[in-house]
């Protein structure tokens, strides 16, 4: 589950080569110089040592850690259940498809909540959310063990996905509160990378768990994870900082809960919806569908399905189950390399229109992140299809991961080019992008096991296929010509 934030972050100012000289007092050239050899830095920082640009490395990279961990967390959680979805469903009564909506309402959380949870963030501190909701999610996690119902447990994973947004919401934030632009890549590196394989890794270990100790036990280990988030995050440092005005109010309750109040950051709850402003860019629209489409037929399809198709065709146990996610932990790693293939390609086209940066090149390799999903999504589907009812194969966990592959490629290459298109709003495209995502992600649960029901794996992996073709390819080959007519 490549993450849509982190992939924006790791793009944003890649392209930025010189940083302006600017006017500043000998004191604060003197401080700079001391402290970073150097006054060409992008933000520039103030002569207070409690900025965040002024900490030493190690606390920099102490915080950005910790929203590390805490991404892989949240995915890791989500996707976590997977193995036990049958225990689940014979101890509540249920389907195996309506146990697995506890991973698609989880999604549909994360889509939503960083709306609400990044502008109090901005403007109170992050922190004090951070402490909140890590250890809001170990007593949750703990009642998770104990559930009676499959209201009362779905109750739960809601209400510990909306307190784990708060760190989701919080990575990119974190990064550029600490990073300067020439770093942030690599910063938001370590994060994005968490958020990625914490998908597949959640089932890859709660399978082991599962099969050994039971399905209270994952609830526990989870308990334990956010246990350990809460304990190193009581040793963080408030990263949001004002450099215009770094004096602020704090007293009485809000004292008391940790919170902070700028002067001159005023709340608005119009904050909450300015990212949704952006569905009016055409290029950051067709950006949405086609990272969104992907998303979910190339990530989500694919998680939420291993355990109805691979069990019932295979007859694995859990721990047997939690090795098929290896295939998709390989090819997401794999598929990272797309950013870096990305910047070396915009060099390159740079390099040959003699200097002139046209954005809509970078939509070239977009193309190849497309045709890996469609053949690695047809090869998943045909094998399952042929396979002997309790002979297992490799062939369709390839497919799996050529998938997973072309999955990244696409996340972080179409993304890049919706940031590029209007870079000074790069966090509420973001968002945007996010949401929207996480909430086509979130009904494809819904429908899957009736498409698998009626068309069989073949034909379904067909119609995913063509609808990856449709709202991803040809609509990001009509913005590319549009765009290249306009701007050549």
């Amino acid at each position: 589950m490549s993450s849509i934030l982190s992939d924006m972050e790791k793009t944003q100012i890649s392209h930025l080569e010189q940083v302006e000289p600017v006017q500043i007092s000998p004191e604060h050239h003197d401080y700079l110089m001391m402290r970073h050899g150097t006054i060409e830095l992008d933000p520039l920082p103030s002569a207070d040592p409690k900025d965040p640009l002024n900490w030493p490395q190690w606390k920099k990279n102490y915080e950005i850690i910790l929203i590390a961990f805490g991404t892989f967390s949240s995915t890791f959680m989500s996707a976590g259940l997977a193995p036990a979805y049958a225990a689940m469903a014979e101890e509540y009564g249920v389907s195996l498809a309506t146990a697995s909506y506890y991973t698609s309402a989880k999604l549909a959380v994360y889509g939503v909540l960083p709306l609400f949870w990044v502008p109090l963030m901005n403007t109170y501190g992050r922190r004090p959310f951070l402490l909140l909701g890590t250890l809001a999610c170990v007593a949750l996690n703990i009642g998770g063990g104990f559930a009676k119902t499959y209201g009362q447990q779905m109750a739960l994973r809601v209400l510990v996905a909306a307190f784990m947004s708060t760190v989701t919401a919080a990575g990119s934030s974190v990064v550029g509160d600490l990073a300067f632009s020439h770093e942030r890549g690599t910063k938001n590196g370590w994060w994005s990378l968490g958020y990625v394989i914490g998908t597949p890794s959640g089932p890859f270990f709660t399978g082991f768990i599962q099969y050994h100790v039971g399905t209270k036990w994952i609830f526990f280990v989870f308990a334990i994870m956010n246990f350990f988030q809460f304990v190193f995050f009581i040793f963080s440092t408030e990263t949001v900082y004002v450099r215009s005005d770094p004096y602020y109010k704090s007293n009485g309750v809000m004292k008391m809960l940790g919170l902070r109040k700028y002067a001159t950051k005023n709340f608005s709850w119009k904050d909450f919806f300015r990212p949704l402003k952006q569905a009016a860019n055409f290029n950051v629209t067709i950006s949405v569908i086609a990272a969104s489409v992907t998303f979910a037929y190339a990530n989500i399809s694919l998680i939420v399905e291993m355990p109805q198709v691979m069990v019932s065709y295979f007859n694995l146990n859990a721990q047997q189950l939690s090795l098929q996610y290896i295939s998709i932990m390989v090819g997401s790693v794999i598929g990272e390399a797309s950013g870096f293939l990305s910047d070396w390609w915009m060099k390159l086209s740079i390099k040959r229109r003699n200097g002139k940066r046209v954005i809509y090149d970078r939509l070239w390799l977009s193309y190849f992140g497309y045709f890996l999903v469609i053949i690695g999504l047809i090869i998943w589907g045909v094998y399952l299809f042929k396979a002997k009812i309790d002979h297992w194969n490799i062939k369709p966990l390839i497919g799996a991961a050529i998938a997973a592959v072309g999955n990244n490629v696409v996340a972080t290459v179409i993304t890049t080019f919706a940031i590029d298109n209007v870079p000074e709003k790069a966090a509420d495209v973001g968002l945007y992008i996010n949401c929207v995502r996480s909430l086509f992600g979130f009904i494809g649960p819904f429908y899957f096991p009736i498409m698998f029901d009626n068309l069989n794996l073949a034909g379904s992996s067909g119609l995913m296929c063509g609808l990856v073709l449709i709202f991803g390819g040809f609509a990001t080959a009509l913005a590319h010509v549009i765009g290249l007519r306009r701007k050549i």
